[in-house]
Formats: C-alpha cells, sequence, structure tokens
C-alpha cells in the first residue's frame, strides 16, 4: 500500500507514547473521552480495548460536544491521563491549562499550527493526511492500538466503520484513500472485511428491497426517496421477485441480473430529472461486508454498522454503542436495534417540521440557512444538515443548519452539498465566523460545526454568508 513517508513517522510517534502509556500501567488512571458520533464512539473503543489488553487501568466515556466547563469536570476527577478521540483540536490550550500535560489528544479535525507541534498532539494533518477524507478518528486510533500491539489488527473493521460513518468514502466509486484505506488493507488481509463493487442503498443487508430504495438519501432518487409505497409499486409493475418463500427479499440476496434490472427499473423513473444520470451512477460503489458478522444484520454492512451507532449516540445510548464496538451482539444489540428505529423516526419529524416550516429555509446566494430552532433537537442537527445536503434543493449549496443549545446559545452545523462546485474550507470559516461573535467554532473544509450565542445569530450568519460569497 502507498503511504505518505510520514507514515513511519505517526507511527513511531506511536510507539513512543505507547511505551510510556503501558510502561507505567500499574500506577496510572487513564479516561479515554470520546464524541458520541459514529468515529468517536468507534475510535473511543480501539483506544479502550487497546489498553485494556496491556493491563491498563483505562475507563472511557463520551460527551456529546467538549468545552470549558466539561473539561474542568473531568479535570476535576483527577486521572493521571486523559486521552481525547475525535474530539478537542479547538481546545487544546484550554485542556493545557486544566490539565498540564496529563492529556492526549488524538484526531482528525484541522487544528492551529502551533497546537500540531505540542508532543500531546497527534492530528492527521500533521502527519501528511487529509483529516476530512483520507483519515479518520478511528484510523488514527487503529494506528496507536497496531503500534501497541500487531495483533491488533482484529479492530481493523472499526477503523473502516468509522471512516464511511464520516463519509470519508472520498475515492473513486465510493472508495476509502489514505490511511483509512490502509486500515481496510488490514482488515481485509485479516479475512475480516470483503470490499465489493456492488450497489450502495441504504439497509441492503437488512431491509425488503422497497424499503431499502425508499431509504436512500445519498444519492437522492426525485420521486423515489421517501416513498416506499411509490417504489413498492414500481418495483410489482416491473416483475422483480420481491419475496421468496414469503419473505421479504433484500438488496443483498438479488443476483447480478436482478441487480441490472432493478438499476434500469429505477433508472426509467429518475431519467428524466435534472442530476439524473448522476443520481443513478452514483448507486454504484465499494461496499465493504464485514465477514465475521451475520448475514442479514445491521452489522453486516459497514455503512449499516456506523448508521446503528450514530443512532445510539444521537439517541442518548452511547454505551450500548461502545457495547457493540467491543464485541456485544446480545443486549446491546437488541437495544440498539430499537433505538435505530428511534432514531429515523426522529430525523423524520424534524425534516417534515423543516420542509413545512418555508420561512425556516433561507437561501443567501451560494448558502442556505435552515433554522431549526425550536424544531431540530440539537442532539440531531447533524445528521439533519447531512440529508438536507444530498436533496435537489440543496445539494448545490453551503447548508448551515442552527439548533438551539440550552437558553442562551445556538448550535451551528454546516455541510457543502454534494454537488456544490465552489471551494471554500469550513472549518476555518466556522472558526472565524464563530469567534468574530464570542463563539467558538471549527471541523473539517468541508464539513464543520459552531457553537454562539443566541443574540449573535444574525450577526453570525452575514458573516458567514459574506465569506462564502467571497
Amino acid at each position: 500500500m502507498a503511504l505518505p513517508a510520514d507514515f513511519e513517522g505517526l507511527t513511531a510517534k506511536y510507539q513512543t507514547l505507547g511505551l510510556e502509556i503501558v510502561k507505567s500501567a500499574a500506577a496510572r488512571r487513564v479516561l479515554v473521552v470520546t464524541h458520541i458520533d459514529a468515529d468517536g464512539l468507534c475510535s473511543g473503543s480501539v483506544v479502550f480495548a487497546s489498553l485494556m489488553r496491556k493491563g491498563v487501568n483505562v475507563a472511557v466515556r463520551t460527551v456529546p460536544e467538549l468545552d470549558a466547563g466539561t473539561i474542568a469536570s473531568l479535570a476535576s476527577q483527577r486521572y493521571d491521563l486523559y486521552i481525547f478521540t475525535d474530539l478537542a483540536s479547538s481546545l487544546i490550550s484550554e485542556l493545557e491549562s486544566a490539565l498540564g500535560g496529563r492529556y492526549l489528544v488524538i484526531d482528525h479535525h484541522q487544528v492551529a499550527e502551533d497546537d500540531m507541534k505540542r508532543p500531546s498532539v497527534v492530528n492527521a494533518w500533521a502527519y501528511g493526511y487529509d483529516g476530512g477524507a483520507e483519515a479518520c478518528s478511528s484510523s488514527m486510533a487503529y494506528f496507536f492500538a497496531l503500534a501497541l500491539d500487531p495483533r491488533n489488527t482484529d479492530l481493523s473493521p472499526l477503523a473502516v466503520i468509522g471512516a464511511l460513518a464520516d463519509r470519508q468514502d472520498r475515492g473513486h466509486e465510493r472508495s476509502l484513500i489514505g490511511l483509512n484505506k490502509a486500515a481496510a488493507d488490514d482488515a481485509g488481509a485479516a479475512g475480516l472485511l470483503t470490499v465489493s463493487k456492488d450497489l450502495l442503498f441504504t439497509g441492503r443487508e437488512t431491509r425488503p428491497i422497497h424499503e431499502s430504495v425508499a431509504l436512500t438519501s445519498t444519492p437522492y432518487l426525485r420521486g423515489l426517496t421517501g416513498s416506499k409505497d411509490s417504489v413498492l409499486a414500481l418495483l410489482h409493475q416491473s416483475g422483480l421477485p420481491l419475496k421468496e418463500g414469503g419473505s421479504w427479499r433484500t438488496i443483498s440476496s438479488l443476483t447480478p441480473e436482478e441487480k441490472m434490472k432493478l438499476t434500469e427499473v429505477l433508472a426509467s423513473v429518475v431519467g428524466a430529472s435534472a442530476g439524473a444520470s448522476d443520481a443513478i451512477s452514483a448507486l454504484v460503489g465499494d461496499v465493504f461486508t464485514l465477514e465475521p458478522e451475520d448475514s442479514f444484520t445491521p452489522l453486516r454492512d459497514a455503512r449499516e454498522f456506523g448508521t446503528l451507532l450514530n443512532s445510539c449516540g444521537r439517541m442518548g445510548a452511547s454505551g450500548t454503542g461502545i457495547a457493540i464496538c467491543l464485541g456485544d451482539r446480545g443486549a446491546a444489540l437488541k437495544d440498539a436495534l430499537k433505538t435505530l428505529g428511534e432514531y429515523r423516526l426522529a430525523l423524520n419529524k424534524a425534516l417534515d417540521a423543516l420542509a413545512n416550516s418555508g420561512d425556516r429555509i433561507e437561501r443567501h446566494g451560494k448558502v442556505v440557512f435552515a433554522r431549526g430552532e425550536g424544531i431540530v433537537e440539537e442532539r440531531l442537527l447533524g445528521p439533519v444538515i447531512s440529508i438536507l445536503t444530498s436533496s435537489p434543493g440543496f445539494k448545490d449549496s453551503v447548508v448551515v443548519g442552527s439548533a438551539a443549545s440550552g437558553e442562551s446559545e445556538i448550535k451551528i452545523s454546516a455541510r457543502e452539498g454534494d454537488a456544490f462546485a465552489g471551494e471554500v474550507n469550513l472549518g476555518l470559516l466556522m472558526r472565524e465566523a464563530a469567534e468574530s461573535v464570542g463563539g467558538t467554532g471549527g471541523g473539517h473544509s468541508m464539513a464543520a460545526g459552531a457553537k454562539i450565542p443566541a443574540s449573535a445569530a444574525d450577526r453570525f450568519y452575514a458573516a458567514v454568508a459574506g465569506r462564502v460569497g467571497a
């Protein structure tokens, strides 16, 4: 596998850190603190599992976001070392003040140049990887685990799940690149993962074919996405066998000839709309099958696995997500499946509320503002905005969504639309616009967020619109 020369530097850094942590394992209490989304749950689980295997006294905790108050609360618990995954890159000064040298940040978000050089920060960008496309927190965590012990290759699927959930399948036909691909290669070599070209429908392993098509929003299929009844009627008319032995078939159960027929049927409906050719071609790409997992479960397809973990994090069941990452296929999985259903209902409710509130959606040139205060929960804001970026009315724009956060703040989530043709670094833009009104922000070039005072919302929106326009 072709890797930048700094891969050796990353490995050497991890080996030094790992040796230091393990050497004093018996005398130290370590806390892994990670984010609630799938990349956070996977990366936190990888670091936790790899340290536990080395006899380190380690615990893991999830937080929806990190701020000065949360850092102070963590510091009061007096752990000897705090390891942050998928968090903290914009708060290095605060960590230094509260924890001194008792922290380690393993992350892929953009970070200030000075902070990147700190000995307690291991960031993808510092080693030549684009943290928005080539390395997620989970793949960064995996190579930390591998440096601790080469036998930790069994954790490589979690790196793949985290990368796909973070929408880092940026290579040709939705493939993984960079450090993410290196982790996928390890998983494949260990017999844990198979990568193949196939149809990329949501729920391809678990959902009836018509539901799978209707649930697919990336790409958005005009007239079909969100309409199970329309898809079912269309497929019945086509003569495609939808049941076998009285049970609904899934996308994964179709023969190659049936998959081709399905694509032709969908193209005949979508074909008259703008961008239809791109939408149909985007239905084929790399499928990542996790071989040890049972067929026809949400854990078999790595993208579905990520969706399941995201639902756990967003619905207040992060502990369940961590348990699944660590191998629980009993009670935790049963609880997660229930949570997934509740998550989908909550997302649909939020999207319907936005769609039916015309004054909530504002377009300013290349920017669309979706003001969700009062109708979109803070924890669901990121997923809602991600779905909007693949829909026809928004995919050529930068979509900036907002939700109430407490009584006096607003949470911001910004994403580039799937077909956005401009050039903008949202991580930098969110940081600068938020700081200009007394808030904080940051992230990746194509996906970022912020937290601002509610009283400064209009000034923030004006700053964003001006910067994107420029």
